[in-house]
């Protein structure tokens, strides 16, 4: 179980279900890991802020744990590319998770709804973790792709772990300081790159874990490691 008050994201990478429904129980049995719970007493909801809609949307916990104590606020993100699939869980705000295929991008021309006036791509990989990045912030502040991503400028990445994300986003309604973002591996050898983004409270920082727990789907998971990447 995660020290639910020490601000921590928790991502697991794992080869995706069957269907859709399938990834979402990937993520209620990770959040259920995290919390200590029964993965029967933990579901995963969604809804659209916008529309209101329970088909799409952010994702939400739900629990079924009468009597226990309350549990700190937790917060959900998912993300599918290439044949895998990333969840996060997330005790230091809002967050967004987002992993996409190096190869995929070099394919498409991503670069046309991706990069900021400002902005420049060195190759495929530099790209895509561009389009990553703004895919996790936007995922973060609940927006998603109802923003154009062009609108964000990204701020250079100096040092490890969580750090500003942002440079400039005209219009923004949180405030930029308080999106912080860090990069992942989703793995080797699977070509991926990996971005999360939390929105944070002032004075917040948090911590990424990435689980190795591949059998989680059928709760078998050990422990997991600790990263600043």
């Amino acid at each position: 179980m995660i020290d639910q008050g020490a601000g921590e994201v928790v991502v697991l990478v794992a080869p995706r279900g069957q269907t859709d429904a399938s990834d979402r129980a990937l993520l209620a049995a990770t959040a259920a890991r995290v919390l200590g719970r029964d993965p029967a007493s933990v579901r995963v909801a969604r809804h659209c802020p916008h529309c209101g809609s329970t088909e799409h949307g952010v994702p939400s916990l739900e629990t079924a744990a009468a009597g226990s104590a309350p549990q700190a606020a937790v917060y959900l993100s998912l993300s599918r590319a290439a044949g895998h699939v990333a969840v996060a869980v997330s005790f230091a705000g809002p967050v967004g998770v987002d992993i996409e295929s190096v190869a995929s991008v070099a394919r498409s021309p991503v670069a046309d709804v991706a990069l900021s006036p400002r902005e420049r791509a060195a190759d495929a990989a530099d790209l895509a973790g561009i389009w990553c990045a703004k895919e996790a912030i936007l995922k973060s502040t609940g927006d998603g792709l109802r923003v154009d991503p062009r609108d964000l400028t990204l701020a250079p990445r100096r040092v490890p772990g969580f750090g500003p994300a942002l440079e400039s986003w005209p219009g923004a309604d949180v405030p930029l300081t308080g999106i912080l973002l860090t990069s992942f591996d989703p793995g080797p050898g699977l070509n991926l790159v990996g971005r999360v983004a939390v929105v944070t409270r002032p004075g917040t920082q948090p911590a990424l874990r990435l689980l190795e727990t591949p059998s989680i789907r059928v709760w078998g998971g050990r422990s997991g490691r600790s990263s600043g990447r």
